[in-house]
Order: C-alpha cells, then structure tokens, then sequence
C-alpha cells in the first residue's frame, strides 16, 4: 500500500527505530506458523460456546430480560465473525501450501473480499451492541419501575435491528476501497504429483487490493474509510463504554449501600450474619464482572482503534511494518474478544450456570442432582426477598443480578457488557 506525501511515522535511519523493527520482525517469524492452528482451536471452541451462549439465553427465565436479548444478539454476531474467520484461515493460511488445490482464484478472493466486509460488519455491530446494553443497564437502573420500557425484550430487538442497518450501511464503502485485479504474467499450476489435471493446465492467480479509486487524491477515499473504522467503529464504542460502566459501577454501589441501611441488624444477631455476609458480596461480584468485561473490551479493541488512525495519517508505514508484523495479533485479540465472553459468564454468574446446566443435563437428570443437592438456601433466599421488598418501599431499583420475587421468570445475570466484538478493522 503506497500513498504518496504521506507522513512518516518510522525514521527508518535511527537505530532505536531498527531496533524496534528488527524485534517486531522477529516476533512475526516465531508467530506467523502457529498463528493459523492457534486461531482454529480459538474459532471452533467459540463458535460451539456463543451456541451454547444463545441456548442458554434463550431459555424461557432467561429470553424475558432485554439486556439478555442484546447479548443473544452479539453472540450470533460473534459465530457469524468466527465462522467467516474459519474459513479464511483454513483456505488462505493452511492449506496455502497445498500444491494440487489454488489458493488465489477469482470465486475465492470474491469469498475473501465478503469475509473483509462481512466480518468488520459483524464485529462493529457487536461493540455497539455492547454499548447499548450498557445503556440499558444504565437506564433501567435508573427507573424506579420494574418493568419499564428498557427492561422490554420488544424495545431491545427494535434497538438491535436499528444498530444492524446502521452499521451495515457505514460498512458499504469497505467494499468500495477494495477489489480483485488478475495477476499478469502468472499462473497457478498444480504439483507433478497431483492428480485429476489434464497436461499443461493452468489457471490465472488473483490478488486482492485497494481499489485505484481509493488511491487517487493521496489515498483519499481510502483514509476517509480508515478514519471511519478507528474513530466511529473503535475509538468512540470505547469511551461510551468506559463512562457507562463507570456510571453503572458507582449507581451498583450506592445502591449496594442504601440495601444494607435497610438490611442492617443488631450485632448479637448473630443467627443472621452469615446470610447478609453472603448476601452482601453479590454486588462486589457484579462489579468485578463490569470491570472484567471492561478490561477484555480495552485490551482487544481500543489498541486496533489507535491503530487504525494512525493508519489514516500514516497509511504507508502503518501498512508496510504494523500489519505486516503484528496483524495476525491484531486478528487473534479479535478472536478472543468473540469468544471469551461464555467463559466470564459461566465463571462469575451463579445464575447463568445453574440455567447453562439446565440446558446441558437431561431434565430427570437435573432434578435429581437438585433432590441431591437439597434446598439449604432457602432460608437465605426468604431473607434476599424480604430485603429487596424493603428496598422497594424505599424506591430502590432491582439489579439484574437479582431474582424478583413477584416475576421470577424475568431476570438477567450479572456478566450483562460483553463486548464484543469485532471484527476488527481488517484485520477482523
């Protein structure tokens, strides 16, 4: 990719910045091998967990919360990212090398160029997705109401469909900056070993570029879209999300300590302490899910987002060191960030793992571990009830972490921000 006038960002004569490139080079020779069955494992594990994610989402105690709706929906976005990203890894890393199959014919780069788009679509729409969840939260927090018009699942799947058309449209010029151009002078032909080829046979080798329309005026259609992707994509999902999360951390805790004014107890009543110990953790455990999803969403989006405008100021460089050196990382963050969302919630959520086992185990078998289990929490779970009844009195707002005893079949779990997302910038 050569874009003339541009800026540059490495000085190629300082030794510091050798330095740093040789390392960077380094680095992608020791990657480059493993990357493709490394993303494989990745695919194939979180495509079956986001099934099983919307399996267990839409159980019927699950599919009445709109904040679970949301979550649905960027599970289905991440199996339709991973399932693309399956695809491409296995035909254009994998089997690269395969000499009695092409690799670069036309019906393949038309899949690759639909993988590009389809799969930014996919990723971008997930990361709003989670932005609007996080609205959500935040809003139904802040409605005294039980069931007001943000816990709806109706509103969620309108808000859903309006995400998906907007942002399929702002993806329609990565369309426009791409396209396939035949490679002259070379063609494909297959091995001496191969089998089924008539003598002689050969077929043309495609490529997949930027279109010239994009290159013209110094690359400017191209880094019109590029500074779309990093700022409208990334960079803005990023900061929304920041401030909800840290508005719905500080509105969990302020009504984590109105709940325990009402709860409070003698000190000698000792035969209640243990109860409203445990009971007391529970936000602490919502918020450790908030700040978690948090920290994934950063860490795997917010540095493609940097990258990507420092792409559209420095597209030459950016694109002749960045990606080539770390772009299947920039790849594999967008693969962990699609998949790691079943983990955090099968690990800090008590609620979506009692309705995950649910979903797993025959139902004779799962009533019988319940009758083994016995009920020994249901004097703490009478006391959870009186407590939220207190709160209500008092105008408290239930979190979706906890059951409602008037609609026990509307609620959600705490691991409600996922991100999700990505599909990256292509990468991803």
């Amino acid at each position: 990719m050569e874009c003339p006038h541009d800026a540059q960002l490495f000085d190629t004569d300082s030794n510091s910045t050798q330095a740093i490139l040789r390392k960077l080079a380094h680095f992608q020779r020791w990657y480059q091998p493993i990357h493709g069955y490394v993303c494989v494992l990745i695919c194939v594990f979180g495509i079956f967990t986001n099934f099983v994610h919307v399996a267990v989402l839409s159980r019927p105690n699950m599919r009445n919360s709109a904040v679970n709706c949301i979550l649905t929906a960027v599970a289905v976005c991440d199996i339709g990212t991973m399932a693309s990203y399956l695809v491409y890894i296995i035909h254009f890393v994998l089997r690269r090398n395969n000499s009695c199959t092409p690799t670069f014919t036309h019906s393949w780069l038309q899949f690759l160029l639909w993988h590009v788009v389809l799969s930014i679509t996919l990723h971008t729409t997930s990361l709003w997705l989670a932005v609007a969840m996080a609205f959500i939260r935040r809003m139904t927090l802040r409605v005294t109401a039980l069931n007001s018009q943000w816990q709806r699942p109706r509103f969620a799947w309108k808000l859903c469909f309006i995400i998906y058309v907007i942002v399929l449209v702002l993806c329609i010029p990565n369309m426009l900056v791409h396209e396939i151009a035949k490679v002259e002078g070379h063609n494909w032909k297959p091995g001496k070993t191969c089998k089924g080829f008539p003598s002689n046979y050969s077929e043309p080798v495609y490529t997949f570029m930027v279109s010239h329309a994009a290159t013209i005026n110094n690359c400017r259609l191209f880094k019109w879209n590029i500074w779309m992707i990093g700022i409208l994509f990334k960079i803005i999902p990023c900061i929304l999300l920041i401030f909800l999360s840290f508005g719905l951390v500080s509105k969990i805790r302020d009504a984590e300590k109105h709940r325990r004014k009402l709860t409070s107890v003698p000190s000698n009543a000792s035969t209640d302490s243990k109860p409203l110990k445990k009971k007391n953790g529970t936000p602490d455990r919502t918020t450790l899910m908030l700040v978690v999803i948090l920290l994934v969403f950063l860490i795997t989006e917010f540095p493609q987002g940097i990258i990507s405008i420092l792409c559209a100021i420095f597209t030459t460089d950016v694109h002749k060191y960045l990606y080539f050196y770390i772009g299947d990382v920039l790849d594999l963050l967008s693969l962990v960030n699609s998949s790691v969302n079943f983990v955090l919630y099968c690990v800090m959520s008590s609620r979506y793992r009692q309705t995950f086992w649910e979903v797993i185990i025959p139902s004779w078998a799962y009533a019988m571990w319940n009758t083994r289990r016995g009920s020994p929490t249901e004097l703490s779970q009478l006391q959870m009830n009186n407590s939220l009844r207190l709160g209500r009195k008092q105008s408290y707002t239930p979190l979706a972490t906890e059951p409602d005893p008037r609609r026990d079949e509307e609620y959600s779990f705490e691991g409600s921000m996922s991100e999700n997302r990505n599909g990256g910038g292509h990468r991803l």
